[in-house]
């Protein structure tokens, strides 16, 4: 597997979206998630806003560690499984929220400990990502965590070669399919501090192609 090119596919089905994606990045999806949970997480009672969050596998990792999490997806049906994943959770763990990520300024300033972006920027234009990473940034109390993971395009000559070769196929199947893909993101980690935060560490997985960025908003 190359790329999250038919996560927009997978989107359409959310019943099959986590074994989906578990086949797209050869089960390496599950380690990114929880590296989001681990890093957002850090502290039992964090509240934590979460965007695209999907069929709430992330969510649950971050209930389980004593967080308090504010999710959002503009997918009813993924909702439903969320809702679904996490209905033993405590009372009050997770507000759900139907609501594109573009929409967070009506959510409070300052109001959380940490903010996660599941593999939902690559979906967006850069143009869209830097008006959302903004608003994170405001939606975060200073000293606050932002957690990003993504599919980002690796660094070296040849890994790009590597997976242009790989993703393409893959690229335009989705295309056919859902009508839509998702973009590599260049600079994950550049996007990240051009918002505004001090970005703390980056992890890859899949030959560089698979991105895990932690980074702070100013105190």
């Amino acid at each position: 597997m190359s790329s999250l090119a038919l996560m927009r596919w997978l989107e359409s089905a959310p019943h099959r979206y986590d074994a989906g994606m578990r086949w797209l990045t050869l089960g390496r999806v599950s380690r990114v998630h929880a590296a989001v949970a681990e890093a957002a997480a850090a502290k039992p009672e964090v509240r934590i806003l979460e965007i695209g969050c999907g069929t709430g596998a992330i969510t649950a990792l971050l209930v389980e560690r004593g967080a308090r999490v504010t999710a959002l997806d503009q997918n009813p049906e993924m909702l439903e499984q969320a809702r679904a994943r996490l209905a033993a959770a405590p009372p009050g763990a997770v507000t759900w929220i139907e609501r594109t990520a573009s929409e967070i300024d009506a959510l409070p300033a300052a109001g959380f400990d940490a903010a996660v972006a599941g593999l939902c920027l690559s979906e967006m234009s850069a143009g869209e990502r830097a008006f959302v990473l903004r608003e994170l940034a405001l939606r975060l109390r200073p000293g606050g965590a932002l957690v990003a993971a993504d599919e980002v395009q690796p660094r070296s000559t040849g890994q790009r070669l590597l997976h242009a070769l790989l993703r393409g196929p893959q690229a335009a199947l989705a295309w056919l399919i859902a009508g839509s893909t998702s973009h590599p993101i260049r600079d994950l980690a550049g996007e990240v501090a051009a918002a505004g935060f001090e970005v703390r560490s980056e992890r890859r997985w899949l030959l560089g192609r698979l991105a895990v960025v932690v980074a702070e908003r100013p105190r």
